[in-house]
């Protein structure tokens, strides 16, 4: 990540034009924020060179058979850095963020079977330095949009809801792969990896992105938006979530909303401007109905952030 970014207006317009759409071209952007085509792409160029932004597709892991995606909640004793270092390594770890709160690391596993989420998590567990370790299974993801960061009122157009797909085949399944690398790649670059024309690839991509098998948004390093950062809210429910799920999903500040079972019932992530911000907003889904426990994990440094197609082994 950018440790502290150069940006101007014109840039926010940018990446804000890039949340909404990943892939949009040079000859829609310009217009949008009042430059000619080359201009555009020697900022767009900037903002990816200097990690301002990163542009990746985000694609429901059952599209890959990833039936099991769990998130680890880790206490350190001693040094966090070393061990936040040491759990990006372990197989099927897909995010690490070092936080503040009750847990000092916060590890996103995505894994093919619950004998591989077993390992993940034994591996995690052995890991030197750390202590304690309480999970939570994904059980489904109700939102993934960062089209909303910076506004505190909610985007009445957001993206569109990503699903899993049934009928895909395996040139989808490795156009997936290379997208969700590399939300911005070329036609040109993703020909030669199939085998493909470049139209044909082109017809493709468009279809995959049209029935929302995939989403391609950019994602802000927080002071690109003009926000502090982001955190990790952990709840624990008193009653039925689907009521308090929809209420946490219409929060303009939530980016995620996860339904869980294990340590915690739902989990999201929130960005916020400032600590009175996140305060506030920790107050307004405190009084959300069917709460019991609100656990708050600001993110202090992400160490992974690699979604990829879980495929690693």
């Amino acid at each position: 990540m950018a440790g502290n970014p150069t940006i101007d207006e014109v840039d926010r317009a940018l990446i804000a034009e890039l949340i909404i759409d990943g892939r949009a071209s040079y000859a829609k952007l310009a217009p949008a924020v009042g430059l000619s085509q080359a201009s555009v792409r020697t900022r767009v160029q900037r903002l990816l060179a200097d990690q301002i932004i990163t542009i990746t597709g985000r694609v429901d892991p059952a599209t890959f058979g990833l039936g099991i995606f769990a998130i680890a909640f880790v206490q350190v004793s001693g040094p966090t850095e070393p061990v936040a270092r040491a759990l990006a390594e372990v197989s099927d770890v897909v995010f690490v963020t070092v936080c503040a709160g009750q847990f000092e690391i916060l590890v996103e596993v995505r894994c093919h079977t619950a004998e591989s989420l077993i390992k993940a998590l034994d591996a995690i567990r052995v890991t030197e330095g750390v202590g304690r370790v309480m999970s939570s299974t994904v059980l489904h993801y109700d939102k993934q949009n960062w089209a909303g960061v910076g506004h505190r009122e909610l985007i009445l157009n957001p993206a569109p809801k990503i699903h899993p797909s049934h009928v895909i085949d395996d040139i989808d399944r490795q156009l997936l792969i290379k997208l969700m690398a590399d939300g911005r790649a070329s036609y040109a670059q993703l020909a030669p990896t199939v085998g493909l024309s470049h139209a044909a690839v082109r017809e493709r991509v468009i279809d995959l992105i049209d029935t929302n098998v995939i989403s391609i948004q950019a994602h802000p390093e927080p002071t690109a938006m003009g926000i502090a950062g982001f955190a990790g809210v952990a709840v624990k429910a008193r009653g039925p979530v689907a009521h308090m799920v929809q209420q946490l999903i219409a929060l303009p500040e939530t980016t995620l909303v996860l339904r869980t079972i294990g340590t915690y019932d739902v989990l999201a992530e929130v960005w916020f401007d400032d600590n009175d911000h996140l305060c506030d907003l920790l107050d307004n889904i405190r009084a959300t109905c069917g709460l019991s426990t609100v656990e708050c994990l600001p993110y202090l440094d992400i160490v992974r952030e690699d979604f990829g197609s879980g495929l690693r082994r």
